[in-house]
């Protein structure tokens, strides 16, 4: 003979089952049920655990992992170098920029609030129009990279020509910010104004871009 169960034995044993360990612990996976009464586990990617893409820009690199491993291959294989501290400022130069089209200076790697950032410089075409555009990204995801902001600075000739934002998680190529125009961007008439003073009329282009990173 089966045994029976009120409907107050059935709850306290629901409840029981509800505030076991096993209960509450969070699950990693969702059981999906079809209509013939089969269960089925399907597991649920943790989207902030998928490994990240080298971000380095100089070349393609198929490099996948976590923070701490892309920055040791982009010091060890790639030659990045790293600066420390809030403030920074770089130098960009090229002989001849009339010939430059499409280029990408090295990426240079900023540590600070202990948390990793990309600066990137680069030369493209906007329709039929040279430019040149710099731009920071965080190295992490786009959550965190939501507290950040930043400021980039360049000038000569008694003028300046600056840029705030948010830098963009690397979770997007650099050419996806590129492409999106989110960053400091210069023309190539007016960084070559700015490269240049009263006493030389040489065309190189010799940009000192500087800026800052702050925590909201």
């Amino acid at each position: 003979m089966e045994p029976r169960f009120n409907d107050l034995q059935i709850e306290s044993q629901v409840h029981e089952l509800l505030d076991s360990p096993v209960g509450t612990n969070q699950m990693s996976s969702a059981i999906y049920q079809c209509p013939n009464d089969h269960t089925k586990e399907l597991n649920i990617e943790n989207p902030k655990k998928k490994p990240y893409k080298c971000p380095y820009s100089g070349a393609k690199c198929n490099v996948t992992g976590d923070i701490q491993r892309l920055l040791l291959h982009l010091r060890n294989d790639h030659n990045v170098e790293m600066h420390d501290g809030r403030s920074f400022s770089h130098r960009y130069v090229h002989h001849n920029p009339k010939h430059l089209h499409h280029a990408t200076w090295m990426l240079t790697l900023l540590d600070c609030f202990g948390r990793q950032f990309c600066l990137y410089f680069e030369a493209f075409h906007l329709r039929k129009t040279p430019m040149y555009i710099a731009f920071l990204q965080f190295m992490g995801d786009e959550e965190e990279a939501m507290s950040f902001s930043y400021s980039l600075e360049v000038g000569g000739n008694g003028r300046k020509l600056t840029w705030q934002g948010v830098p963009r998680s690397i979770r997007d190529s650099h050419k996806t910010v590129r492409d999106s125009q989110d960053g400091l961007i210069i023309t190539r008439k007016l960084a070559l104004f700015f490269s240049t003073d009263n006493a030389t009329t040489d065309k190189e282009l010799k940009l000192k871009v500087s800026g800052r990173v702050w925590r909201e």
